[in-house]
């Protein structure tokens, strides 16, 4: 039994676990997906714990599906090993900014939500078209620590000072919609501020930044390009999101049918799981994914 799993039964999400364990979030986090040093053991420990506290609720033989679950694939790891560089207090504070792109729905969104969900002093920023420079400080302000001050120049001064205290790390989602005056606007708060971000995007994001050299010799090497997903991903997700083993030919057909994209794969992964329950199968056959739309 997983503990995935268990909360998913118990209908726990992995913050009110942590609190019931009395451990981080991240580490449940960490655990669940298998990225944890000894996660088998520490994985145990926490189901008898959950257990001993009343959270022992399984439900036997249904298909479920974890969206939450992040697969370490190898772009996963590269947004992992950059976030975590850039996050370093100790690290370089050359060339700080980080960027990350890929074709849309491949999961960048996905990763940067679980990451700076289970990293302290990481926060997520989604940029919306058409906002204002002012709109923009006031989120990251927010994002930062939950408050929005009015003016551009209190934005300025409340980032600097809550990052001088603290390092942090600013990951901005959707920055290929940003004009490049605005790209100009983050290259100065993360100078000014001393404050690593990281850029995640579209490809047209690359573009924009290699138009500009003073802003492209700020970016971080190696930039982060989300490939698609593969076979031997969709195995990986159904393992730990579903707790079930597929064929490799019934990986190959999602993979393919998915065209590479991660929000597709979850999507079929829910769909697949309400054709399951519905036929008492806590599998995947060649004849659910025929009935995929």
């Amino acid at each position: 039994m997983k503990l995935r799993t268990i909360l998913s039964a118990n209908r726990l999400t992995l913050g009110q676990a942590a609190k019931i364990l009395e451990i981080d979030k991240s580490t449940v986090s960490k655990i669940c997906s298998q990225t944890y040093p000894n996660w088998e053991q520490k994985e145990e420990e926490c189901i008898q714990n959950l257990a001993k506290k009343g959270y022992n609720k399984i439900v036997p033989d249904q298909f479920m599906v974890d969206t939450d679950v992040v697969v370490p694939t190898r772009s996963v790891d590269a947004f992992v090993s950059l976030a975590d560089d850039l996050s370093d207090p100790e690290g370089s504070q050359c060339s700080s900014l980080g960027m990350v792109i890929g074709t849309a729905a491949r999961g960048k969104t996905h990763t940067a939500q679980w990451y700076t969900n289970t990293r302290h002093g990481a926060c997520y920023v989604l940029f919306i078209e058409g906002s204002t420079r002012v709109q923009l400080l006031r989120d990251i302000c927010e994002a930062l620590a939950g408050v929005r001050p009015i003016t551009f120049g209190g934005c300025l001064d409340f980032i600097h000072e809550t990052c001088a205290k603290r390092h942090r790390l600013i990951v901005i989602d959707e920055a290929d919609k940003m004009p490049v005056s605005f790209l100009e606007l983050i290259r100065g708060i993360n100078e000014r501020c001393k404050v690593p971000i990281i850029l995640s995007g579209e490809e047209a994001l690359k573009a924009k930044v290699d138009r500009v050299p003073r802003l492209r010799s700020r970016i971080r090497n190696p930039v982060v390009l989300y490939e698609p997903i593969g076979s031997i991903d969709v195995a990986a997700f159904y393992a730990l999101a579903c707790g079930i083993e597929i064929e490799l030919e019934t990986a190959e057909s999602l993979a393919k049918r998915s065209g590479g994209a991660w929000r597709v794969l979850v999507n079929d992964a829910l769909a697949l799981a309400r054709i399951g329950r519905a036929s008492g199968i806590a599998t995947v056959t060649p004849e659910m994914i025929g009935k995929l739309q």
